[in-house]
């Protein structure tokens, strides 16, 4: 039942409670309610007035409360996918940092000579759901990988996340 509708029901409760409560006190020969007309109205619009008050207190906390709305379950990001492929000769350098939003990081990587590679799958707070780092070195090439929470060529002190 929509809220409205539940107001609209407390208040049409309320002026038919007043209804007849006011006829009733009008209508009964009771010997303690005053007997001139004038004097018997005014105490049966007073008493109306009161139980009109009263089954619309009662009504309005049921009219006014608000039902919590059902909870909506929060939406499955897409996966997504990140994957780096490099190569590097001679006195080449690559570096791969991997991550932001990524929940899937694949870095490839191939040093030879003095080449040298760099790979970081560093990426969001709650980290990814995979990590897969490959890389071959030949001759004097040289491999630094990390994962989420160290970077390379940081000592392991260093390379913290803040946070």
């Amino acid at each position: 039942m929509s809220r409205a509708v539940r107001w609209m029901v407390a208040g049409v409760a309320a002026l038919v409670t007043f209804g007849i409560g006011v006829a009733v006190v009008r209508a009964l020969p009771w010997g303690w309610l005053p007997r001139e007309d004038g004097a018997r109205l005014d105490t049966a619009l007073g008493f109306g007035a009161l139980a009109g008050t009263a089954v619309l207190a009662g009504l309005g906390w049921w009219a006014g409360r608000e039902r919590p709305p059902a909870p909506t379950p929060a939406p499955v990001p897409p996966a997504r996918t990140l994957v780096q492929t490099a190569t590097a000769s001679g006195d080449g350098e690559v570096r791969q940092p991997g991550g932001g939003a990524a929940t899937h990081l694949e870095q490839h990587a191939e040093a030879s000579d003095s080449g040298r590679i760099l790979q970081s799958g560093r990426g969001t707070d709650a980290g990814h759901e995979r990590v897969e780092q490959r890389a071959k070195a030949t001759g004097r090439g040289r491999v630094e990988q990390s994962g989420d929470d160290v970077h390379p060529g940081r000592g392991p002190e260093e390379s913290r996340t803040p946070g």
